[in-house]
């Protein structure tokens, strides 16, 4: 077998792969290196996924710290607001924008670390088969056109054979025409309608068809190296949860309108501490979900080699990087921090009771991870009997802080049994021969006085007389948010046809 050199296997590569995209006027791939070659035919370049195997801004993004500040501005800048209603598809551009110049904003010792490390990352992700084009291509013809950020690009290829390169790409002080065009109208602003029409234009992207039409010769390559996304590099907490293990709309609707809602009326005694609890209840549990979405995550990663039939989402492999270890624990104890100072400033909680209350809720995250991480260790068939040892401890953990009404706890008991047995069933397949309804009394029976004798434990007796308005109060609570849950269904059935609802 004759071996092939590093030359022709590019030019394989690009034969084989590159797909010439000039509406109306397709050309070859030998015509378009021709093109190229011509002295008096300026270049230009993508740089996106085109010359460079990756996104710059998402790179750039991922690479900043802290995380925890980073994670927080990208996800209230482009999570957050809608930007794809704003027309002609620029918004995620003013999304990016922003995020970025916010990030440079409070954090600007980013900008002198990602100087420091661009160009090591361009060498490693530079598109080799796509560089090789330009080889013999005087750099007073090339331009990179991008609506990158252009700080990031110009480090990224600073010490390459591109610095050279003139760049047309998004400044820190763009003006507002900026969003408004594509790239034929950047081009055309830079280099004048005639070069534009004269030029050859690379991109990997469909997005810029105008250019693509309006260039003398149009080369559409494969999309160089695999999608990055920055936010499957920093950490928020539901995140995981919301886009592997559940849809993000169920997991919005299950933690804020089930979870949240359900604790808030487990402990509340009149109406105001029902609003009080309403700005309490839903940062101790993030602090709890910060720390159970670890197991799920360690679920999906690890635990799965133990089961036959694994249920991995198709998502998992976009998170092999996620920082969730150690970011989920600092966000678990800062919310906790913040619901804890909340509840002494609204009167739940004396400011001499907040270092034990503290303590106690370090030390309940301490377990329930414990408790997760030997579930993930166990054999399938076992876990029955283990989750709901994991339900008593998320529902109620915010007992061993607040003092919780008789009837707030048998509320949380349902909601565990109900959890429990829609697990079983899915374990089991619907074989109900399959359940040892004695074990299953008998585990039912050892949470049910575990929540009533902590809780007894931490605050004394819950059946104290003084305590049977509170009870009615709550009673009266639980039933109202019974029957709206009840009536979600149908409600929403009837608003939307055919509509699949998840309770």
């Amino acid at each position: 077998m004759v071996e092939r050199t590093a030359g022709e296997r590019i030019e394989e590569q690009l034969t084989a792969e590159v797909v010439i995209a000039q509406p109306g006027s397709p050309v070859s791939t030998d015509a378009a290196r021709r093109a190229i070659a011509e002295p008096e035919r300026p270049v230009l370049v993508d740089f996106d996924h085109t010359l460079f195997s990756s996104n710059s801004t998402e790179l750039f993004i991922s690479r900043c710290r802290p995380t925890f500040v980073v994670a927080i501005v990208d996800f209230l800048v482009r999570v957050c607001v809608p930007w794809r209603v704003v027309p002609g598809r620029r918004g995620h551009r003013i999304g990016d924008y922003l995020c970025v110049l916010l990030i440079v904003v409070l954090t600007p010792w980013n900008v002198r670390r990602w100087q420091r490390d661009a160009p090591g990352l361009f060498a490693r992700r530079r598109a080799t088969g796509v560089s090789a084009l330009f080889a013999d291509v005087d750099r007073s013809r090339l331009t990179i056109i991008s609506f990158g950020m252009a700080f990031v690009i110009r480090a990224l290829v600073r010490g390459s054979e591109f610095e050279g390169a003139a760049l047309l790409a998004t400044s820190m002080r763009p003006r507002p025409s900026w969003f408004a065009g594509g790239k034929t109208a950047t081009a055309v602003a830079a280099l004048g309608g005639s070069a534009v029409s004269r030029a050859v234009f690379v991109t990997d992207s469909l997005d810029d068809a105008d250019l693509l039409g309006a260039s003398g010769a149009g080369l559409l390559v494969p999309p160089q190296g695999d999608r990055l996304s920055s936010r499957d590099r920093l950490y928020i907490p539901m995140r995981y949860t919301a886009q592997v293990k559940f849809s993000r709309w169920y997991t919005l609707d299950q933690f804020l309108l089930v979870d949240a809602l359900l604790i808030v009326i487990a402990v509340t005694h009149d109406v105001a501490s029902l609003f009080h609890f309403v700005l309490i209840v839903p940062l101790l549990l993030l602090s709890l979900m910060a720390v159970y979405e670890i197991g799920y995550y360690e679920n999906d990663m690890h635990a799965s080699a133990f089961e036959e039939r694994p249920s991995l989402g198709d998502e998992v492999s976009r998170f092999r990087e996620y920082p969730i270890k150690v970011q989920a624990w600092v966000w678990a104890v800062g919310a906790a921090a913040a619901g804890l100072w909340v509840a002494v400033l609204l009167g739940e909680l004396r400011p001499d009771e907040i270092v034990a209350a503290g303590g106690s809720w370090v030390g309940l995250l301490l377990v329930l991870r414990a408790l997760f991480y030997v579930y993930n260790r166990t054999r399938v068939e076992h876990r029955t009997f283990l989750y709901p040892a994991l339900q008593a401890l998320k529902y109620g953990a915010v007992f061993l802080v607040f003092v919780p009404t008789v009837v707030g706890v048998v509320l949380v008991m349902s909601q565990i049994m109900a959890m429990w047995a829609t697990y079983v069933v899915y374990r089991l397949d619907g074989r109900k021969d399959g359940l040892d309804r004695d074990l299953f009394r008998t585990a039912a029976f050892v949470v049910v006085v575990g929540l009533l004798g902590v809780s007894s434990l931490v605050h004394g007796g819950l059946l104290d007389a003084g305590r049977g308005r509170a009870n009615v109060v709550c009673c009266a609570v639980a039933l109202l948010w019974s029957a709206a849950r009840i009536a979600k269904a149908p409600v929403m059935r009837r608003i939307r046809p055919g509509t699949t609802v998840l309770v």
